[in-house]
Formats: C-alpha cells, structure tokens, sequence
C-alpha cells in the first residue's frame, strides 16, 4: 500500500450498469476504510502482484484481482467479475474540455448557478453546484478568466461531459 497511505480522501462515483455508487476510500493506520452510500467498511489491502491483492476483513482473507483500464475498473471476487465505470472523482478538475468548457463531473441536477455571461472569475471560484447521489458537487474555475456563455440553469439535470459554462 505504501504511496496510498499518503492520499487524501478519494470520492468517486461508480457506476454498474443502472447502478450508481458514491464511494468513499480513507486510508487509516489500520487499514483502508471504505464508505459505500453511508455504510462503513474497514478492510487491509496487500498487493501480492500487479493487478492481484490479498482483501482482509476482520479474520477472513480473500484474494481480489483488479485492474484499471482508462475510466473503468474490473474486479473478480469469489468467482464474480465486476465491471465499474469511475464517473468522477471529487478532487479532479471540472474543466476537461480543451475549448475552454467546463464539463458535468458527472449525472445530476444543477442546483446553482453563481456565474453570469461576462463576468470575471478566479482560479479556484465556485462556478456551480450539481447535485448527484444526495451530494453536492462543486465545479470551480480552473483558471482566471472570463465567462462566456451559460448553457444550463439551476433545476436542469446534466450527463458528463455535458457542457455547463464556457470559460475564456
């Protein structure tokens, strides 16, 4: 686990199939502990080789094989194969479009707007809030500039990758 123990909180939105996950990693000194839509695991994660891991929880031990592949990450547990799509994670930045849009992190609703067309924002500024899974999710200016123009307001539900602001 080495370089993990020294990440923050990761949040990130799994998706399987017509399921939708808000899941939560803190590594902790005894272990990693995960929150699944509010429910708490403490689970040991000991990587034996790529892609393979001995899960410990509590007196039980199970071997796990996971792998990333770009956005999506499959597991095989107890003879199972699981394929999940990472729909965001809350720490990355919300512009990803190279004209200068700022994209949907992920599915949800609009539930403010903060910007209006012309106005001039700071790295780091709350331009506006999507609500997905019962959680609010900020998406902040990645850089100083001026706003073009808004392509949603707040009650519009939103795909990823959905263009909200445009930013110059």
């Amino acid at each position: 686990m080495g370089e993990r123990w020294a990440l923050e909180e990761r949040v990130t939105l799994l998706l399987a199939g017509d399921l939708t996950k808000n899941v939560s990693v803190v590594p902790r000194a005894e272990g990693l502990l995960v929150r699944v839509e509010g429910e708490e695991y403490l689970l040991e994660l000991r990587p034996t080789s790529p892609g393979v891991f001995v899960l410990g929880t509590g007196s039980r031990a199970e071997t796990v094989y996971c792998v990333r592949d770009k956005g999506t990450i499959h597991l095989f547990l107890r003879g199972v194969a699981y394929r999940f799509a990472e729909a965001r994670e809350t720490f990355a930045p919300g512009a990803r479009s190279a004209v200068g849009g700022l994209e949907a992190p992920m599915p949800g609703k609009v539930i403010r707007v903060r910007v209006k067309q012309g106005e001039v924002v700071a790295k780091g500024q709350e331009i506006l809030v999507v609500e997905a899974m019962k959680m609010e999710n900020a998406v902040r200016a990645p850089r100083e500039g001026t706003i073009g123009k808004v392509h949603v307001k707040e009650g519009d539900m939103v795909a990823p990758g959905s263009v909200l602001v445009e930013l110059s």
